[in-house]
């Protein structure tokens, strides 16, 4: 049984729910936006714009939200805008609703933010891909209009996480809030990050007022394993007595497994369905229903879907609820037309139904965690999720940062904790982890995951080290590896491929004797270029390259040299310009509008044919 976990049960910001007691105002819509010049500075913070009303400003406009904001001008000033922007929107809040807290909750603002109400600065926040939220009652004025604006900054530098470009940093210092402390003429920010995807800023996912009573559920953890064993752990905001919290457990078909009482707990559900990766079996789930309660009156209510199962390794493989599980899946991008990175359900849906058309069970949330709908619907759905930090590409490993990535992985945990299809955090992709500073900024961020959440796994993605110059792998609890052999290394030589990766790979293993994912390998493909021989930018050329890994792979599967393979990528996406990115990167095997090119049907096939549609089990 689950009895000894040190469950993270401090403050945290749930998922919006509306129910018995709980409320909310939907804020998205189109907000009056107003943009400074790139690299202005700070200027629109030292002139109070935040007390001014930004609907008559000369340049003043409107922007959805959620939206990022640089594909929807018509010039490049705004796609290429380094700097901050100006979102304002206004708000009746009724005078029936004075009695409740108001909480301001953004899901994802991009990449710093300042959040004012009427006039008055409330909050800051570092970090996209997040979301954070303000007690904003004392600002509000009830039966009255109410302003809320947010200064955006999307300024990525040495100090930030994701690091900008060193390059472009050296000759300006910022601090980690995005605010300029000096600039020199060779010191001005491009639009441009250590990684190669679209820098898309802006309000990227839905804000919300969260309307909450006076005594209210702060945080929930439960933690349930195959054995049908739970133990779960509750905050609420004032103190209440233990025999006021009850606690309820409810399966698929509303029937009540169990009640108990208390701020934490623990039990068990007789012959409890577990939850599935597709191909595996059901992704079964059931609601933690916690009430408060003051005598006979219902205070506050939240209910957490949840699921029974357990990851585990051995030394060669990934087990979920005791059983092998091998990953078929993508490496992915919240990216598409016009919208850029923000939610869009049409899309999410769109994209995740693709995934199952192709026989996939996995996703990597390269290179940020996604939105919570769509870790939702990996519950739903039965499709499993190693979840990563925004860390891509880092280079430098300074204290800060390190702290900064702390509270970054902390934050993404305590979001997403109680998800039963996320298997694994992942710290970063492709840092220089060959630098030896690289080993004590790992190993912290190691401890600080486990230390939250000891039922996962923890990874890191690496690309540029080799297994004979890396500093962290050992620290990890299985090792993922990104690989194009036959594109970034040895372009052409098509018939090297399956040696090279085999090589590759098994030298990782036997250095380090941890379970493996391939989690990037490919090539590039221009939609429509067909090219016979095949040449590389070629559809064909890039459906060759996806056969001969394949085959390479399905050596290592035979020597259990890999418990799973992710292409990269699902789809085509945007980034900034350079010689090697003709309008974004196409190393999908699906075009960014989702239309098939060759090496999908490929995929599709060989994610098909591994599995046992009578058995529902992987080959292993």
């Amino acid at each position: 049984m689950v009895i000894s976990l040190n469950l993270h049960i401090g403050r945290a910001i749930l998922a919006v729910q509306k129910n018995e007691i709980r409320t909310y105002d939907v804020l998205d819509g189109l907000w009056t936006f107003v943009s400074e010049t790139t690299n202005s500075g700070d200027v629109g913070l030292q002139n109070q714009w935040n007390a001014a009303d930004l609907a008559y400003f000369d340049n003043a406009t409107v922007m959805p939200v959620p939206s990022a904001y640089n594909d929807l001008g018509t010039s490049s000033q705004l796609r290429d805008h380094v700097g901050w922007v100006w979102y304002e929107k206004k708000e009746v809040i009724p005078l029936r609703d004075s009695t409740l807290r108001h909480f301001l909750r953004f899901g994802s603002v991009n990449y710093f933010a300042v959040v004012f109400v009427n006039s008055q600065k409330v909050a800051t926040h570092t970090g996209g891909h997040l979301p954070f939220e303000i007690d904003v009652t004392s600002k509000l004025r009830f039966g009255a209009e109410n302003k809320i604006t947010v200064a955006v900054n999307n300024t990525l530098s040495w100090a930030t996480i994701p690091q900008g470009d060193f390059n472009y940093m050296k000759s300006t210092d910022r601090n980690v809030t995005g605010r300029i402390l000096s600039r020199t003429p060779a010191g001005a920010f491009k639009d441009i990050g250590n990684f190669d995807f679209f820098n898309y800023a802006g309000i990227l996912r839905s804000v919300h007022l969260v309307k909450l009573p006076a005594v209210y559920i702060q945080n929930i953890h439960i933690v349930a394993d195959h054995t049908g064993s739970f133990y779960y752990g509750v905050a609420v905001s004032s103190n209440v007595s233990d025999s006021s919290i009850q606690v309820k457990i409810f399966d698929a078909q509303g029937r009540q497994v169990y009640q108990g009482s208390g701020s934490k707990g623990e039990g068990r559900v007789d012959g409890a369905k577990l939850w599935w990766p597709r191909g595996m079996g059901d992704p079964n789930l059931y609601t933690l229903e916690i009430a408060v309660m003051n005598g006979e009156e219902l205070q506050d209510i939240y209910r957490e879907i949840f699921g029974f199962r357990t990851v585990s390794l051995t030394d060669k493989q990934i087990l979920i609820n005791e059983k092998p599980f091998y990953c078929l899946g993508f490496g992915m991008h919240e990216d598409f037309e016009l919208h850029g990175r923000g939610f869009n359900p049409v899309v999410m849906t769109k994209d995740l139904n693709l995934l199952e058309w192709f026989g996939g069970n996995c996703y990597r949330t390269s290179h940020y965690p996604y939105a919570e709908e769509r870790i939702a619907e990996g519950d739903r759905r039965g499709i499993a999720v190693i979840l990563e930090t925004p860390a891509v590409g880092l280079k430098g490993f300074p204290k800060s940062n390190n702290l900064l990535h702390i509270k970054m992985l902390e934050d993404m945990i305590d979001r997403d904790k109680n998800h039963p299809s996320v298997i694994a955090w992942s710290l970063a992709n492709e840092p220089q982890t060959a630098k030896k500073e690289s080993r004590n900024y790992f190993k912290s961020l190691v401890e600080a995951a486990h230390g939250i959440d000891k039922t996962r796994p923890v990874t890191t993605v690496y690309g540029p080290t080799n297994f004979d110059n890396d500093q962290t792998a050992d620290l990890m609890d299985f090792i993922c590896v990104n690989r194009y052999y036959g594109w970034y290394i040895d372009m052409g030589y098509l018939d090297w491929v399956n040696q090279s990766v085999y090589w590759d790979l098994s030298l990782w293993r036997e250095k380090f004797g941890k379970p493996l994912i391939v989690t990037e390998y490919g090539a590039d493909s221009l939609p429509g270029l067909n090219q016979e021989p095949s040449v590389d930018f070629s559809e064909q050329y890039q459906n060759e390259i996806v056969k001969q890994t394949h085959h390479a792979f399905d050596a290592l599967r035979r020597d259990h040299g890999i418990t799973g393979e992710m292409i990269w990528n699902f789809a085509d996406f945007m980034t900034g310009m350079s010689t090697t990115r003709a309008v974004g990167n196409h190393k999908g095997v699906l075009t960014r509008s989702r239309q098939a090119k060759m090496a999908a049907y490929t995929l599709r096939d060989r994610y098909q044919s591994l599995f046992d549609q009578r058995n529902l089990t992987l080959w292993t």
